[in-house]
């Protein structure tokens, strides 16, 4: 499929966009939290405008190729703007997730509950069915869609979201046909490939393809709950798709671990996706781009009392692709390895991507952190598929 096409595609669901938000069901708005005035350590991570793909200057497209390839080598997280979302329907989106996290009653909720046991986050994960650290409930619900969600809503969601599904869509399909390949364009040629190689890589059909829409609320905890998990909402660890956007929001919570080794929160910019690379890319590259270790911790004094409602998009390759190197790439050919070549050696095959995310959603919220499984630096270490995993503290 040709950028041409795609674009064709993309454009009137930026107006279909528009339209919902003129035509919108009645549900409380999401009210925008002020700033924090705390100064912390903040990530420096690049910004890079999605739109500078258009120029017919080759200097500009060069120089933005560049600096996307540094981020992704280095850190492994970055900013990209000219997403063509507005800050009007980025707002009605968080009213959503907020409606959808806060506004369903819990009994309406449960019919709707995703058999993470079967490896799938579809529908809701809901808040405390998860022990943290001092046995504490784990602070996190949110509600996932995926593209067989739109396709029979009535089977899918509770009656009161049915009147919103339109909206999501628009977003969603937006947020994968529109941002999510342009980023895998700049992605590919990142490491020398055609601009549309990535892309072919993940499925074109259904409303996101195979890809994971997320809503989601952080929900604050007492002090006694804080202190007994070191106030971590969600610990260190890796996504386990290509790459995972989140629409920037103002609440600060979300850090990421340097190449120094250090914890370094994510600032708000304003109209800006929060880009980080994942497990499958990591795969696919031989390593080159790393997939990016990231925490969520309770947010500072002045934001800690508030409900923090974010929007992500975990983009997936086709579910049956193996995740063996690329090494169609220049780049990979010359730094890249098999993250599976124990498993290959041994007379096995790498894990499709549906393999890979299933053993690590089934894995999730299960990970054991005592004492005796943890290393010096407070990592803990176990093995997925023949590959070995990390989480942090």
């Amino acid at each position: 499929m040709s950028p041409t096409a795609i674009h064709e595609i993309s454009a009137p669901t930026i107006e279909s966009l528009k339209a919902q938000v003129q035509g919108k069901a009645e549900i409380p708005p999401w009210v925008r939290p002020p700033l924090t005035k705390e100064e912390l350590p903040w990530a420096e991570l690049e910004t890079l405008d999605l739109q500078l793909l258009d120029s017919t200057d080759p200097s500009v497209r060069q120089n933005l190729i560049k600096a996307a390839k540094k981020a992704l080598t280095v850190d492994g997280f970055l900013f990209v703007t000219g997403t063509g979302v507005s800050n009007e329907i980025l707002e009605r989106n968080l009213a959503i997730a907020q409606y959808a996290i806060n506004g369903i009653p819990y009994e309406e909720k449960l019919p709707y509950a995703a058999k993470l046991e079967e490896g799938s986050y579809a529908g809701y994960k809901l808040r405390g069915i998860w022990k943290r650290d001092g046995g504490v409930p784990d602070n996190l619900e949110h509600y996932n869609l995926e593209s067989t969600s739109f396709e029979n809503p009535k089977e899918h969601h509770p009656s009161k979201l049915l009147p919103l599904i339109p909206e999501i869509e628009s977003f969603a399909r937006h947020t994968y046909f529109h941002v999510v390949y342009r980023i895998l364009k700049l992605v590919s040629l990142a490491l020398e490939l055609p601009e549309d190689y990535l892309w072919g890589l993940h499925e074109h059909n259904g409303t996101l393809g195979h890809s994971c829409q997320r809503f989601m609320g952080y929900f604050p905890r007492d002090e006694k709950d804080e202190q007994a998990t070191s106030g971590i909402w969600s610990k260190g660890h890796t996504d386990y798709n290509s790459i995972s956007l989140l629409y920037s929001q103002p609440i600060s919570a979300l850090q990421i671990l340097t190449p120094e080794n250090e914890w370094r929160w994510v600032k708000h910019v304003e109209g800006a996706v929060v880009v980080n690379t994942a497990d499958a890319l990591e795969f696919l590259t031989g390593g080159v781009f790393k997939a990016t270790r990231h925490r969520v911790i309770r947010p500072p004094p002045d934001q800690a009392d508030i409900i923090r409602y974010i929007l992500i998009h975990f983009a997936r390759v086709r579910r049956d692709l193996k995740l063996n190197p690329i090494w169609d790439s220049p780049v990979v050919k010359a730094q890249g390895k098999n993250a599976f070549q124990d498993r290959i050696d041994a007379g096995g095959k790498a894990p499709t991507q549906d393999e890979w995310l299933r053993e690590r959603i089934r894995r999730t919220g299960h990970e054991l952190y005592d004492n005796d499984r943890k290393t010096a630096n407070g990592r803990v270490e176990e093995e997925v598929l023949g590959r070995k995993v990390e989480y942090y503290v």
